[in-house]
């Protein structure tokens, strides 16, 4: 049977719960990482690491997430930093395409056709209509403009 490890405070490391405050502490978790590479570093060295430094203190586990901190916003621009060329490039595809399909759709051959068939057609009528419905005012304009005599 395995003991339990909180029953033994002096064995218990409680540096997890101090620097994680729940499932979703991102920042947490990467102070618990920087908590665990310092000890880690400090082995290495030779450097002694007393138990006591199982329980951070308040002020190490408030630079420990300032880190963590840091550690995410360099991390969040670099990305951003990494991604903009191609959002950029991809803004100006995406714009590029839609501004040429409009101009496509525009400028077609056979709608500009039919609108101009349907113009002439207009302007035919509408002579056609101030011929009728003033053949007076016609006669008196022709015979001005060319005179029988």
């Amino acid at each position: 049977m395995v003991a339990d490890p909180s029953s033994n405070p002096a064995e218990y490391s409680r540096a997890f719960e101090a620097l994680v405050t729940g499932p979703e502490d991102v920042v947490g978790y990467i102070a618990y990482s920087l908590y665990k590479a310092n000890i880690r570093e400090r082995v290495r060295r030779g450097d002694d690491v007393p138990r006591t430094s199982r329980n951070p203190s308040t002020v190490e586990v408030e630079a420990f997430r300032q880190s963590a901190e840091r550690v995410l916003e360099q991390y969040g621009q670099q990305v951003i930093a990494e991604a903009t060329p191609q959002i950029a490039e991809d803004a100006r595809g995406a714009g590029t395409s839609e501004i040429i399909a409009e101009i496509r759709n525009q400028t077609r051959a056979w709608p500009a056709i039919g609108y101009g068939v349907a113009a002439w057609f207009i302007s035919i009528l509408i002579t056609i209509v101030v011929v009728l419905a003033a053949p007076g005012w016609v006669l008196q304009f022709a015979n001005h403009i060319n005179p029988a005599n």
